[in-house]
């Protein structure tokens, strides 16, 4: 049975209107787990939760109502829900944890995510609206950052891609320990026919997977590239075909499960020996809050364009 949203609020406090939660929701210690506290099952308007209990894969669902994209509202239960959870779990074991993989999917046939909300992005800019524009890009930073730090759990993160990941939605799926995509899925970094670039991580992370000149490469052709591409460089562990990426992840958590300690210390290696810290995202994020406001009338109608993308792409009722 799912946890309700009364249970989390009196767990998390009320939620704040604007897009920050409070500081002593992010900062509490850690201590030691109860393991009566809750489960991790949960539904949002905009996400929904559910524990696969033999395998061990907590799925967590996208609903991409308006848009196939990081809308505000999506974003803001996607941090809830890490907050729920950081909350739950804080100070378990691996043993104790009734889940080793969140693994993110997304109910828009389709689309993982296309990326940022283009809709509010052209608006805010030809408002010159500063203030919220930066509200979403700092939000958009813990989200994925927390995910990249596995919400600080013994747990390792999938992306299960069952559909284009653009833009914003590359740069998240690049925050997870594993991706698995379906073989007709696109990916791409289109911010630069823009005159943009993406701001929330892509360069950072990137840069630390397949170097300097091929993290260029991605991020200055706007080109679009298949899941056998991204393969290739090493982004995307496993490819299927249409219809299997869940289970191919099931299969993967599966096969050996004695490897996990195995995984989730290798991954606690590379994060040690090149991490990504959250710092240098909030200042690369700033650059982008500069250069996107100074962006022309021409800009904004190509940005235009993508976001009636976005638009068609949504989940169906």
């Amino acid at each position: 049975m799912a946890v309700s949203r009364r249970d989390l609020r009196a767990l998390l406090g009320q939620v704040e209107q604007g897009f920050a939660r409070p500081a002593a929701a992010e900062s509490a210690a850690i201590l030691p787990f109860k393991r009566e506290q809750g489960r991790p099952d949960i539904a949002f308007d905009n996400l929904t939760a559910s524990l696969e209990q033999e395998t061990g894969i907590l799925w967590a669902e996208m609903h991409h109502h308006e848009r196939a994209c990081f809308t505000r509202p999506l974003m803001r239960d996607g941090r809830e829900f890490q907050l729920y959870l950081k909350r739950l779990y804080q100070g378990a074991s691996a043993e104790e944890m009734p889940f080793r993989y969140l693994a993110w999917v997304s109910r828009a046939k389709g689309a993982w995510s296309l990326g940022g909300d283009l809709s509010v992005f052209t608006a805010l800019i030809r408002d010159q609206d500063r203030e919220a524009l930066r509200a979403y890009a700092h939000l958009s930073i813990d989200v994925l950052y927390d995910n990249y730090c596995n919400l600080e759990l013994p747990i390792l993160t999938a992306a299960v891609i069952e559909g284009d990941a653009v833009g914003g939605g590359f740069e998240a799926m690049l925050t997870n320990d594993l991706v698995i995509a379906e073989r007709d899925a696109k990916f791409g970094l289109p911010e630069i026919l823009f005159n943009l670039f993406p701001g929330m991580g892509a360069y950072s992370f990137l840069r630390r997977r397949i170097g300097e000149v091929e993290a260029r490469r991605l991020i200055e052709d706007g080109r679009t590239r298949s899941a056998d591409e991204l393969h290739a460089l090493g982004l995307i562990d496993i490819v299927c075909e249409k219809g299997e990426a869940r289970d191919r992840l099931r299969e993967h958590v599966q096969s050996n499960p004695r490897r996990f300690r195995t995984e989730l210390a290798l991954r606690r290696m590379r994060s040690r020996v090149e991490p990504v810290t959250k710092s240098e995202l909030v200042d690369v994020v700033e650059l982008w809050v500069d250069l996107a406001l100074a962006l022309e009338e021409q800009d904004l109608r190509r940005m235009d364009c993508l976001a009636r993308h976005q638009q068609r792409r949504k989940a169906a009722a």
